[in-house]
């Protein structure tokens, strides 16, 4: 029995992990040790258009509903934004998340607030680093597709399709 309850904690942190090395263009533009949490002062209110690229979610862990999604996002107009949250459909709820180092040297994951979306680069949820925690979801496959709503500050409520996939977009298994 206690094995089955140290492999949920494993299981989840599957979810969030990258089975892959990362290549620099899929990193976010932080520095090294970056815990994915962001200042957030003051955001300017005006117009701004989002581009979303990469937006992607992983199959659920065998017998889980939980599961990570992935989203890049950037600046068409505008000079700031600020995201808020995250909705999805199906899913009971959607929280943004980063790791972080602990003093043991441990890495943990943990619910991160509302994160800047500047003309100074994109905002990156990628495996390893900031990702959207999914939890409550019908069990998703490889394939499927599932819609959500960006909720921002200025551009108020985007829709998204984050495809099901097990790898990021643009890497291929060399299995």
């Amino acid at each position: 029995m206690r094995f089955i309850f140290a492999l949920i904690p494993a299981l989840v942190l599957a979810a969030c992990g990258n089975p892959e090395a990362e290549t620099s263009s899929e990193m976010d533009h932080a520095a090294p040790g970056d815990t994915g949490a962001q200042e957030q002062g003051p955001v300017s209110e005006q117009a701004t258009a989002i581009d979303i690229r990469a937006s992607w979610m992983r199959p659920h862990p065998s017998g889980r509903d939980v599961t990570a999604a992935y989203i890049v996002l950037d600046l068409s107009e505008g000079s700031e934004d600020l995201l808020q949250s995250v909705e999805i459909d199906g899913a009971e709820r959607v929280e943004l998340h980063g790791h972080f180092m602990t003093s043991e040297g441990v890495m943990q994951m943990r619910e991160i607030g509302p994160q800047r979306v500047s003309d100074e680069g994109p905002l990156v949820f990628t495996p390893g680093g900031r990702h959207l925690m999914v939890f409550g979801l019908a069990p998703v496959v490889e394939g499927d597709t599932v819609n959500g709503t960006l909720n921002l500050q200025n551009a108020g409520a985007v829709p998204v399709t984050f495809e099901v996939r097990s790898m990021p977009p643009g890497q291929v298994s060399e299995y």
